[in-house]
Parts: structure tokens; sequence; C-alpha cells
């Protein structure tokens, strides 16, 4: 090994340019995915890992009257999976010794009721010590939580007397009021005695009640409040191939829930969709890397041909041959996935630290977990790839005949090894490696077809410009000379030299035109898919709060909320005595049911949105219809005359009728939430005994162009002593729509990466077509040709190769945007417009110009550097 150790170090070292650059391709493209993929597992967990006080269901289910059968409903709907019947209440534990309670004080203990027979798979309670209860009706069992087995030292085998308590620990809203569950006097409370079976551990339900929990079977259980205020829900975990939406909408129809958020992180469909987009966008930057490396073998062919030539001239055997170029892909290949690997993990904690994740922006965290299994096969993978691209070439050369690779007849030869090389470089990048990718990374949610098709396309593309130099790089080099032939006139010899260089090295430019026009494609889609966010997020501003006022208590970093309160009554009435209010709505009144619900006065909606036009909805409020935000209704897949179900203060489910759908009622910026509906606030006071007569934060409705101010004046008027926060939508419709461009940051940062990639790309291209050149070169300039005539053939190449690549690219990420942004709309549930032309279309061209020139600074200064004698004897 030491021959094959010593010509690929020498070989390494003789061409750092090259050498530095392909690892560099390798180890951008690696460090980009490794990176995205860090950042996201990062993003969900610190998410996800929240301090949670007790262990919550996945999916509480309460059903509605128009729920039948609800276990054999729940069992059946998409999403939903290991439902388990349960309620909760307090009750009194007595230990039996003997046949007899034991006389002493009872004790207090939070009780369990679930389904013994499904209970196991729904993982809510772990045990310390014992079993789980039998659920075949043989005999009553109960599971007892540490610190009550320790405190009434009960151990498996002993048995219990549990009884309901004789006076109601809650109370319930009823009818607007706050009733107390007292003791009912007619009848003692049920009671029943329990085998001890099993211990909990201090985690999950265990935890209940710092460890004084019981756990009993339902069927048990539920005779034992005979009589009394219990509320059955039905538990359940969440399939994770199916999206939280789907199930939610499944869901609607009769019930109503609330989703473990913890569980759901990165579910909702706006986020499915940003954390898809960057899962692929990583995907591209890899395949752009790896494609550096292809393409920089690709154009270096003659010379490894030549060097296989002249290794066997000199006595090397096939084997050192093959040792020799297996050792120089290995170091290449795995210095760029060590760096890769390194450089990935670095860039996603600096993301962190600065608040960039796959969420958005303004999250910092310190949670950094790496998830080794993953990056680690994303970065063997990537090595695995660059490495056969590296040998792939040395396997194809090996049968050259020696005495025409020294003679230097090899090109037609070469011509069949390149063409080959290319079909490899396709199908391995566009094929293996996204089917690879896609299994170690999958896609989020559901593999909807909008978004297969999208990943299809996207895919179909890239392997197009994979191709393109093996399909038509002679109609691709005959561009170039076309868009080169006119700056002859100006540059005579820069001219030649450029046109000379283009027509000598057509799959070369064709490969640097693939590159670039990929990363313009990227650039054009991005810009268009935000242009699209931006103006459905200023459609949806201009309706809901664009023309608002949102008042809000007085509060600073200094001084505690003076805990003031206002009258709405008063304060309407005192704003409507203004020029240009048109409504007033209390934003204090709200609940969550799980979406959020907000309580509005009817009459002070009559004057702007769906019931101007139809003041028949005013009347229908009042006799307890619903209005949808756009957003919500979409979700849940919720129309006109379909209801919604909310769950009451009293533990009943209440069905309400939606009555129309808008935007322009009931949103309030803190906290901004869009999935909310709008009712009458007496249904509000009636189910939930909320106050509707006194509120702290409003917003108030202004006629478009009115003066803002006359809400202050007012305010003034009616309290002088007491300060107010109050800010014009315009403020939040500004930061709304530039809340876009700052989410998108992180796609910023991996299109920057790219284009480094594509610069990589030109730049080697260029590097070696002047190392191939070399004694051409050399004799240009001992012919007296100067640096500014050699520097400007390199560049004028370099730009029409950018102009070329940039308009390719425009042209085809034009033509991309309103399919990425339809699959957009379905897979975010939003109602997304489609943009026209923008300024990102000159942008991309003339940036992806500005690259390639950039790029040709290295190889102009290096061929300026040539020694023009040393150039001229070197062999051809």
């Amino acid at each position: 090994m030491g021959l094959a150790i010593t010509i690929a170090r020498r070989s390494l070292l003789q061409r750092p340019g090259r050498t530095l650059f392909s690892v560099a391709g390798i180890a951008v493209g690696i460090a980009t995915v490794v990176g995205i993929f860090t950042l996201d597992h990062n993003s969900v967990l610190a998410r996800s890992t929240a301090p949670d006080a007790a262990w919550q269901a996945e999916i509480a289910i309460s059903p509605s009257a128009r729920a039948g059968d609800p276990r054999q409903e729940l069992e059946e709907t998409a999403g939903v999976r290991d439902v388990v019947a349960a309620f909760q209440h307090e009750a009194r534990l007595f230990p039996v010794r003997g046949q007899e309670p034991a006389r002493v004080r009872p004790t207090a203990v939070h009780l369990v009721a679930l389904d013994a027979e499904h209970a196991p798979a729904l993982a809510a309670y772990e045990l310390v010590r014992g079993r789980h209860l039998v659920a075949d009706g043989s005999a009553r069992e109960v599971l007892v939580g540490t610190e009550l087995a320790e405190q009434l030292e009960l151990e498996l085998g002993d048995r219990v007397l549990i009884a309901r308590p004789t006076r109601a620990p809650r109370r319930r809203c009823v009818e607007g009021e706050w009733e107390v569950l007292g003791r009912e006097p007619e009848s003692p409370p049920a009671r029943g005695v329990f085998e001890v079976v099993g211990v909990l551990d201090r985690q999950k339900l265990g935890h209940r009640s710092k460890g004084r929990v019981v756990i009993v079977d339902y069927q048990y259980g539920r005779p034992l409040y005979e009589g009394a205020n219990i509320h059955t829900v039905y538990w359940a975990n969440r399939e994770a191939q199916v999206d939280a939406e789907r199930t939610e909408a499944s869901l609607a129809q009769a019930y109503s829930y609330e989703l473990k958020r913890s569980v759901i992180v990165g579910q909702a469909a706006d986020e499915r969709a940003f954390r898809n987009g960057v899962r692929f966008a990583g995907l591209l930057a890899m395949v752009l890397g790896l494609y550096v490396i292809f393409h920089t073998l690709s154009v270096s062919l003659i010379e490894r041909v030549r060097e296989v030539g002249t290794l066997t001239a000199l006595g090397a055997t096939r084997a050192q041959v093959a040792r020799i170029f297996l050792t120089e892909a290995l170091v290449l290949a795995g210095l760029g996935g060590a760096l890769g690997l390194a450089g990935g993990l670095l860039m996603a904690r600096v993301l962190l630290i600065v608040g960039v994740t796959t969420f958005g922006t303004g999250h910092p965290t310190k949670v950094f977990d790496v998830p080794w299994g993953e990056v680690g096969t994303l970065a063997a993978v990537g090595v695995l790839i660059a490495l056969m691209g590296s040998v792939y070439p040395l396997l194809r050369a090996r049968g050259t005949s020696t005495v025409a690779a020294l003679r230097g007849e090899a090109l037609a030869r070469d011509r069949g090894l390149r063409r080959g090389f290319q079909v490899f470089t396709a199908v391995l990048l566009a094929f293996v490696l996204p089917a690879t990718y896609f299994l170690i990374v999958p896609v989020i949610g559901e593999t909807q077809a909008e978004l297969s098709r999208v990943i299809l396309l996207g895919l179909g593309v890239l392997a197009l410009f994979i191709c393109l130099p093996l399909l038509v790089p002679v109609l691709v080099s005959g561009i170039c000379l076309v868009l080169t032939r006119p700056f002859e006139l100006l540059w005579p010899l820069a001219g030649r030299m450029a046109t000379r260089s283009v027509q000598r090295g057509s799959t070369r430019v064709a490969g640097a035109v693939a590159g670039i026009a990929l990363v313009t494609a990227s650039f054009v889609g991005l810009r268009g898919m935000t242009a699209s966010l931006e103006a459905e997020v200023t459609t949806w501003g201009r309706e809901a709060f664009l023309d608002k006022v949102i008042v809000r208590e007085y509060s600073s970093e200094f001084e505690e909320p003076s805990g003031f309160t206002m009258s709405f009554e008063e304060v309407s009435a005192q704003l409507h005595r203004y020029p240009g209010v048109l409504g007033v709505e209390a934003a204090d009144v709200r609940n969550y049911v799980p979406h959020l619900l907000v309580g509005v006065d009817p009459d002070e909606l009559a004057r702007y949105g769906p019931c101007l036009d139809d003041p028949r909805l005013v009347d229908r409020m009042k006799e307890g219809g619903v209005i949808l935000s756009s957003r919500l209704a979409r979700q849940r897949e919720k129309g006109v005359g379909d209801e919604i179900h909310l769950r009451t203060g009293a533990g009943a489910t209440e069905s309400h009728p939606v009555i129309a759908i808008s935007d322009a009622y009931g949103y309030f910026p803190y906290p901004d939430e869009r999935l909310y509906a709008v009712m009458d606030g007496q249904f509000m006071r009636r189910y939930f005994c909320i106050d509707t007569e006194q509120v702290v934060n409003l917003a108030v409705r202004m006629e478009p162009g009115a003066d803002h101010g006359v809400v202050r004046t007012a305010l003034g008027e009616l309290y002088p002593d007491e300060r107010f926060t109050i800010q014009g939508g315009d403020y939040f419709f500004d930061w709304a729509v530039s809340d876009i461009a700052r989410d998108f940051v992180l796609f910023d940062v991996i299109l920057a990466l790219t284009v480094a990639l594509a610069g990589l790309g030109v730049l080697n291209g260029q590097l070696l077509a002047a190392l191939e050149r070399a004694r051409e070169m050399g004799l240009l300039k001992a012919l007296g040709t100067t640096r500014r005539q050699v520097a400007g053939a390199v560049l004028l190449e370099s730009a029409v190769i950018g102009l070329l690549g940039g308009g390719l690219g425009v042209l085809v990420g034009a033509s991309l945007v309103p399919v990425i942004v339809e699959a957009l709309s379905v897979i975010s549930d939003l109602p997304l417009p489609r943009p026209g032309a923008g300024p990102w279309l000159w942008q991309g061209l003339v940036g992806a110009v500005v690259i390639v020139l950039l790029a040709a600074l290295y190889p102009v200064w290096r061929t300026n550097r040539l020694d023009a004698v040393a150039a001229v004897r070197a062999p051809g």
C-alpha cells in the first residue's frame, strides 16, 4: 500500500484547488442535510418536552348527543387508536382488616376508572409491582399509588373499601351560575371492597394527587357514583401516520375533543408544509453538493485516462492502480463526510441559539440532542455515493489502451466514458439518493397525492438538469456560442478565446449551466411561494384586523396591572358617539373547547362583515348560531349549515349550527390564534359562567380611513385616570406580513448554501479547464497576451454560463411556482393566491451571473500565475 498512498498523496497535493473544492462540495452538501435534520429534530424536541405536571391522554374525547356507540365509532375513526372509556372523581378509602373496614379516619384519594380490557394499550400508568386489572368480571380489583401504599402499609392481596365522598368536591356552571354539588341525604354513599393487585409507579396517572390515587375497572367504578355528576370521556392515542387535521375533522362530526399538544408538535398543516419544504430543500442541497464532485470528475476524465495509461506503462498492475484511485477517493469522500457531519451539527447548534427553527424564527432554545443514528446514516450515504462517483471513472477507464492513452488518442474512448458516467450520475442522484433519503427522513404526515406530486415533479426537474449535459451538450454550447459572438466585436482576442473554450468544453459548460439553473429555479420557486404566503396574510389581515384598534390594559416592566375593568355597555356607548366607529368586540369573553371560542354582542356586528350583508345573521346568532373563522372551517371541513359541538362547564355537550364563515369578527392578536369560532356572549355566560359585563381588553372596528385617535379620546373622556395600551391594526398588519420573511430565514440559509455549491461547481469547471489548457495559455502568454485579455476570456465565458443558466432557471422556476403554491395550499389548508411575475425573476437572473463571475475569480488568478515557459514545455 506504500505506492498507492504515495501516489495518491502526491496527486491530491499537486492539485490543491481540485482537492479543496471537491472536498468542499461533498462537505457542504452533507452539512446542509445533516444540519437541517438535526435542527428539525431539536425544534420538535424542545416543544414536545415542555414540563407536564401530570399525564394527559393524547386525545380526550367527549361524545355529543349525535354519537351512537362512541367506542365503536371511535375505533373506526381514522387517526384514533387504543380507545379507553374513563372518568375521574374523588373518593374515600378504608383499609379492610379481617371482615370489616378498619376503624380509622378515611383517606381522601383520587379515583380513576378505566376500561380494564383496553387500559394497558393506552400506557397511562406503569407498575412498580403487581399486575394489571383483570377484565373478566370475576373480582373487584384496584391499583394503588405508591404514596398511598406506603402511607397505609398496603401489600398485594390486601383489601380496601372505596366509597364516593358524601359531599361532591366540584362545582359546575349551570345556566350562567356556579352550582356547588352538595350532599345527597336520601341515600348513603355507594361503596365496594376491592383487592389490591398492583402498585403504581410515581409517574403518569400514578403522579396524580401526589401518589394518593387508585385505579379501578370502569364497570366497578361507575356504580359507585350512580346518580352523581360524573362525565365519561374516551381517552385514546393518536395514529402518527394520519394527519392531525384529518383526525380532528372526523371527530368534529359528533364529538368534542382535546388534543395533547406535545404529541402533535410540528403536525399542524402549516408546520408540516414548512418542515417538509425544509427537508426537501436539504435533499436538494445534498444532491447539488454531490453533483459538484461528479461534475468535477466528469470533466477531468481525460486527465485520469492518461494517468492510468502512464501508470500502466511504468509497470503498475491493475490492482495497484485500483488501490491508488481508491485511496484518493476514500480521502476525498471521507474528509468531505467528516467535515460535513461536524459542520452540519455546528450549523444546527448556531441556528438554535439564534432562534431559527423549523417552526420559524424567534424561538431560541438550549436543547440540543444529536440523533446519531439518522445523521450518521445520512453522512454515510453521502460519503458512499461520493465514493462511488470517485471510483466509477477508474473502473471504466481500466480498459483503456495504454498506447492510445499515452499518445492522446483516447478522446473517442473518453467520450464514451463521459456518456456512461453521466448516465450513472443521473440514476444515482435523481433516483437512488432521493429514494434512500426518504427512507431515512420520511415525509411528515400522510403521503398526500399533492405532496407526492410536487416531490416527483421536483425530482423530474432535477433529473432533467443532471441529464442535460448528456442529452444536449452541443445545443447548450451552441447557445453559449451565439451569446459569445457579439463580444468578439468588442474584445476580439478575449471573445475568440472564450468561444474556443466553449466549443472544446461543451460537456463542462452544459454541466455548469445545469447547476446554475437548478439554484436559480430554487430561488424563483422559493420567492414565489413566499410571495403567495404574503398575499394570503395580506388578504386575511385586511378582513380581520387592518381597520381595528386594539385596546389593552396598560402594563409595563415596572408596574403591575391595576386590575381595572370597564363596563362593556358603558364603553361601547361612549365609543359609538364618535364618527368612524362601526362596532366593539370584547376580547376577554373567550374559552377553549378545545379550539378558541369568542363571545361577542351580535348587535355590535351589524355594521360590517357578513352581518352587514345579511342582517338576519344577527338574530340567528342570538338563537345560537356560530360564525367560524376561515381557517377553522377549512381545517374541520365545516360549512354553513353544519354543526359544531361544545363541551360546557356542566359537562354536557351542546351542538350549534354554523351560520357563516368569516374572519371579520373575533380576531384578537393576544394571543395570535386563527382557529376560532364566534358566538353570542350570552351562551358563553350560560355555558362557562364567563363575565360578559366587565371587560379589560377591546377591539374597536373602524371605518376604512377613519381617524384611530378617536378611540384614545373617547376612553380618556370616560376614564381620565386610567391608562391603556392602544395599537392600530396597521401595526399588526405590518408585523404579520414581515413575519413571513422572518420565518423563511431558514430557507434563505439553505439557499445561500446551494448558491455556494453552484459557485463551487462553476469554479471547479473553470479551474479544470484552465489546467487542461495550460500549454495553450502558456503559448499565448509567450506571444504577448496580457493578463487582462486572459482574465477577460475566463470572465466572459463565465458570464455567458451564468446568463444561460440563470435564464433557464428563471423559466423553469416561474413555471413551477403555480404547482408549488397549489400543493402548499392543500397541504397547509390555506387559500393561497397565485402570484404573478415578480422582481425575483430578474433578481434570479442577475444573481446567477454574479455567482459565476465571483466563482471565476480564483481560476483567473490561477491562470495568470501560470509560468509560460514551463507550460509550453509541458507534454500535450
